[in-house]
């Protein structure tokens, strides 16, 4: 499920549906279903993969309705030029036929150059090139650099933020303002949500495309895209299409969760949590616009934790094709959300919002407390994660009382002493202190975790995103 199959009926449309990977040769971490430009042929599509690093070519993640002029997001990798300067001519001409594309039943905008937003820095971004890779300097584009930072700087800070927690007793003043700022998580997220307001804003305010990416185009480009998705299209601010975007923009589109998540085997030094930094970013848009989400933090507490345990099929392996010789049999955790989406559910949601705009300051950010201390003893005074309604019973007035102060630290301070020959667990949490599930029958197994039933059957009729009503 990496696209809507749905979204390009007219033969007008400067897009199309390609099945041109569909036995994942043209590109082994992509989905294989693809919407691409209509005038590229096959064969120049072909170019422009061998061109881009790992084939992960230009490809088109969300488009507007009319009223955007039908203007669309797209991701792909870095190109490979290095520092000779290699050049692609179907390369050249695939992105000036994303710049004409959007617009076709209204106008043209030929006047307005295509926004390229390079995620990484600008340094990271050359010393790229002097490896091999590169960056767009094409006729009719204007790129900017994100400054998000790579997935070394991403897992140095989680665990400067797993510390300070650990440094935290509610008898000493400490330093946790000071230890949360030194950590630089904060400033991490801060750029991530900056380039998620400049894709919304130009294709919100401008209604042209944009084209995003960093060095693989598997994590940093999978976290604004998917950002972006959040903020202009009200279907993902939805209990089914939030999972539906995780599948689509994380699972489907190739990031990698085997080897940055280290399941089943020992952390490398590719071990990154990407997709937790992600979450926390929904965090922050969740507390921003706390009635703009079906869904509540419960949701995304569920998924920081589940990405961790094997316990579903869902994030098996790094890409669409090597989940599909595993996951026949599986479990689904979209299938479990979904069965049980009354205890993450938003009371307050109003559906009517169209739009949201982040704010970027960091004046606005909070701190996501559920998941940072939920093995610690503060954790133990946040509200506790709602329970199934057949499990809901009055509460008698022994539970009314206040909890006794928990006074040993539950974290494992191993994390501190350097890397160890096994796999980190979910915020370095002992085993011995993570709750034990009840007894519960699993859910349904689901063949094929893309399977639009999945959705469908948890979906109304009319709900669609702005992406499949486009046309």
């Amino acid at each position: 499920m990496g696209i809507d199959t749905s979204l390009i009926p007219n033969p007008e449309c400067p897009w199309r549906v390609s099945e041109l990977n569909r036995s994942y040769k043209l590109c082994s971490s992509y989905p294989s279903c693809l919407v691409l430009p209509r005038r590229m042929p096959d064969q120049a599509l072909r170019e422009v993969a061998a061109f881009r690093k790992r084939g992960r070519l230009p490809a088109m993640s969300w488009c507007g309705g009319p009223e955007l002029g039908f203007a669309s997001l797209w991701r792909c990798s870095q190109t490979t030029e290095g520092l000779i300067g290699t050049k692609c001519v179907e390369d050249q001409s695939m992105i000036n036929a994303i710049r004409l594309g959007n617009g076709w039943k209204e106008r043209k905008q030929e006047e307005r150059d295509l926004l390229l937003i390079d995620l990484r820095p600008k340094m990271s971004a050359w010393a790229n090139k002097a490896g091999g890779g590169g960056f767009e300097s094409y006729p009719n584009t204007g790129i900017i650099f994100g400054g998000i930072d790579n997935i070394h700087v991403v897992r140095d800070a989680w665990r400067a933020m797993g510390a300070a927690v650990t440094r935290i007793h509610e008898n000493q003043a400490g330093s946790w303002m000071k230890d949360v700022a030194n950590s630089g998580w904060y400033d991490y997220i801060g750029a991530i949500l900056a380039c998620t307001l400049k894709a919304v804003t130009e294709i919100v305010t401008f209604k042209c495309n944009v084209m995003i990416h960093c060095s693989d185009g598997w994590d940093r480009t999978a976290q604004v895209s998917s950002l972006a998705m959040l903020c202009m299209d009200p279907y993902y601010r939805t209990q089914a299409g939030f999972l539906k975007l995780v599948q689509k923009e994380w699972c489907s589109f190739g990031h990698r969760f085997r080897t940055r998540l280290a399941l089943g085997d020992a952390p490398t030094t590719e071990y990154s949590p990407v997709i937790v930094q992600w979450l926390e970013c929904v965090f922050q848009l969740l507390q921003q616009f706390p009635d703009a989400f079906e869904f509540t933090d419960d949701a995304l507490l569920r998924l920081a934790e589940e990405v961790f345990t094997n316990r579903y099929g869902t994030f098996f392996q790094d890409n669409e094709l090597e989940r599909s010789h595993v996951v026949a049999g599986t479990l689904s955790l979209w299938s479990a959300l979904l069965e049980d989406s009354q205890t993450w559910q938003n009371a307050g949601y109003k559906a009517e919002q169209m739009r949201i705009f982040p704010s970027v300051c960091q004046a606005t950010y909070g701190i996501w407390e559920a998941y940072w201390f939920r093995f610690h003893a503060r954790g133990a005074r946040l509200k506790p994660a709602p329970l199934p309604p057949s499990e809901r019973t009055a509460p008698s007035p022994s539970s009314l009382a206040p909890s006794p102060e928990v006074t040993e630290d539950p974290f494992a301070p191993d994390f501190l002493e350097g890397p160890s020959d096994h796999a980190e667990p979910s915020l370095f949490s002992p085993a011995e202190l993570i709750p034990k599930a009840k007894a519960a029958p699993p859910p349904p197994p689901l063949f094929g975790d893309d399977d639009e039933d999945v959705f469908a059957k948890h979906t109304k009729r009319g709900d669609k995103s702005l992406t499949e009503e486009a046309t």
